[in-house]
């Protein structure tokens, strides 16, 4: 049987050391997590050990948000590297490669949202080289994208493995030239939140 997301959670935890857990269970107590999801009680995390905790994290927000906040708290309290070991690590699960995305609606329709009507191109694929050649912290936007069902864990591990942000998003760009213009609405929110610089950038050209 191969690795489930429990499994690389729990060792990612172990190899924390006693410290780092202890600021681990501190950051994920205090995390700002998104509508429609709760805290773990404290009083739980308190005593428990890195099996509980791994337990708790995937008990309260499932495979994929679990996912996202445990490397999100792994950054914010500075153990970047654990957060990079984990995503490799995640490459080995079986169970995550098997998740399917959220089904999308209006594939290929016209939306309402960001795009306007007409046959205008969306505004992801008509700066499709410059998005590609320029966005930064494709790493953040790739977390965005799973959370929201564009991505399945195969994918998103599979855009992650590429070295630099330029091939991560020429990658991802295999996946969303199948996006329905709702779907590329969420992906140019995550990028206006993770580059808001660029995008103000192209908007003006």
């Amino acid at each position: 049987m191969g690795k489930t997301v429990r499994d690389v959670l729990v060792r990612a935890l172990e190899n924390l050391g006693k410290k780092s857990f202890k600021r681990f269970k501190n950051k994920l107590n205090d995390w700002e997590f998104k509508e429609g999801y709760s805290q773990i009680p404290y009083g739980k995390l308190e005593e428990a050990d890195e099996e509980d905790v791994a337990r708790f994290i995937i008990s309260f927000y499932k495979e994929s948000y679990g996912i996202e906040v445990t490397l999100g708290v792994l950054e914010a309290i500075d153990e970047r590297q654990a957060a990079e070991n984990l995503r490799t690590a995640l490459k080995t699960v079986s169970g995550c490669a098997s998740q399917e995305p959220a089904k999308r609606e209006d594939q290929g329709a016209a939306a309402g949202g960001e795009q306007q009507a007409g046959d205008e191109k969306h505004f992801v694929d008509k700066h499709r080289t410059d998005l590609i050649q320029r966005v930064t912290l494709v790493a953040l936007i790739l977390d965005d994208l799973l959370q929201d069902g564009l991505l399945s864990c195969e994918a998103y591990n599979m855009v992650h493995s590429r070295n630099t942000d330029q091939e991560k998003m020429r990658e991802l760009y295999d996946h969303v030239k199948s996006w329905g213009n709702k779907d590329k609405d969420k992906f140019l929110q995550s990028l206006r939140r993770h580059n808001s610089p660029l995008i103000r950038d192209l908007e003006g050209s």
